[in-house]
């Protein structure tokens, strides 16, 4: 059986690599055991600015323009939650710099000017807060399951751990079992550690971990950035979150995560809540904070996309729609996040 593309994984970017194949009029299987995977657990925010340092992301006009469409098709409208993130200020001084970058050319689409103190007594904020525009929050296990259960019924998905061993490149392309292919694209996320041809890429586990809490009588309707992210659920339900811990020993939510959670949440709401869940994932990190997507420079049938890190909402359809245009249009991948800058034969 024939496709152009065979997908190793189904998190986000394996998903956007299905959409952006499908706008190419190209066929493809996905082969993915479809168990846990940090995309279906991430709390899917998209987001045009580092709000530690009022910068905007990589390019971001860029970014936005291309990546936000991919969530609205109508087939996805259930699982896009758009609305804004209000930056609560730390001090005077974090209003100030809020106002340089206002004023940037760059950020203007994406900051409100004037720092703001909404009339919500249940929100601590003395400092005041300003607004991100253009952001929301992606279901993203509501996303794959919805993207799975289509492909399967177009015999486009099968529900296997893909085998390394089984794999065979020929000349024109890769064979797999019942399967050949011109191109193999791996999209497996911290798995990319046991691929032998792509294990040599820098590619970091880092462990989050969050809340789902309840706080009844809170009725927030935007998302809140402090210490973390506070975004709401529906409900007066809340997810906090997340921690950042590049090492680690476990899996296993800890206590002491758990704590400092619940205190960043205490700081910002004034009102009691209750846990219900602390859950825990890994992103896929680079070193240069920049994600990988290319071919191998042996074999170039076997592409990767990886590295996706705490913003793969905006990252993975970008990342896609630049392989695929590589591989059928001969277009360049950008050097930025070429994965030849770390590859070595």
């Amino acid at each position: 059986m024939h496709r152009d593309v065979l997908i190793v994984g189904f998190g986000l970017a394996g998903w956007a690599l299905t959409e952006a194949l499908t706008k190419e009029g190209k066929s493809f299987v996905v082969f993915d055991p479809f168990v846990e995977s940090s995309s279906r657990i991430a709390t899917g925010i998209y987001n045009p600015v580092v709000l530690k340092r009022f910068r905007a992301i990589y390019h971001v006009d860029e970014l936005m323009a291309h990546s936000v469409p991919f969530y609205k098709h109508p087939k996805y409208a259930s699982a896009l939650n758009p609305m804004p993130i209000w930056r609560v200020f730390a001090s005077e001084s974090e209003q100030n710099d809020w106002a340089v970058a206002s004023d940037n050319s760059t950020l203007r689409t994406y900051l409100g000017a004037s720092v703001s103190h909404l009339k919500n007594d249940n929100i601590l904020a003395p400092s005041g807060m300003g607004e991100v525009l253009h952001t929301g929050w992606v279901n993203t296990s509501l996303l794959l399951h919805q993207a799975h259960k289509h492909l399967l019924q177009k015999q486009a998905f099968v529900s296997e751990l893909f085998s390394y061993k089984d794999l065979i490149i020929t000349s024109k392309g890769v064979e797999y079992g019942q399967w050949k292919a011109t191109h193999i694209i791996f999209a497996e996320g911290v798995g990319i550690r046991k691929n032998p041809w792509f294990s040599n890429l820098p590619v970091v586990p880092n462990k989050g971990e969050w809340l789902i809490v309840k706080c009844p009588g809170l009725h927030l309707k935007y998302m809140l950035k402090g210490s973390v992210f506070i975004v709401p659920l529906g409900g007066d339900r809340y997810r906090v979150g997340a921690t950042y811990a590049h090492s680690f020993s476990s899996l296993t939510p800890t206590n002491e995560s758990k704590g400092w959670l619940m205190e960043c949440f205490k700081k910002y709401i004034a009102l009691p809540f209750e846990v219900e869940s602390h859950g825990t994932g890994v992103r896929p990190t680079v070193p240069d904070r920049k994600p990988l997507v290319g071919k191998h420079p042996k074999y170039p049938a076997l592409n990767c996309v990886n590295g996706l890190g705490s913003r793969g909402i905006l990252w993975a359809p970008f990342l896609a729609s630049s392989l695929i245009n590589c591989l059928f249009n001969k277009q360049d991948i950008p050097v930025e996040v070429d994965l030849t800058r770390y590859f070595k034969v």
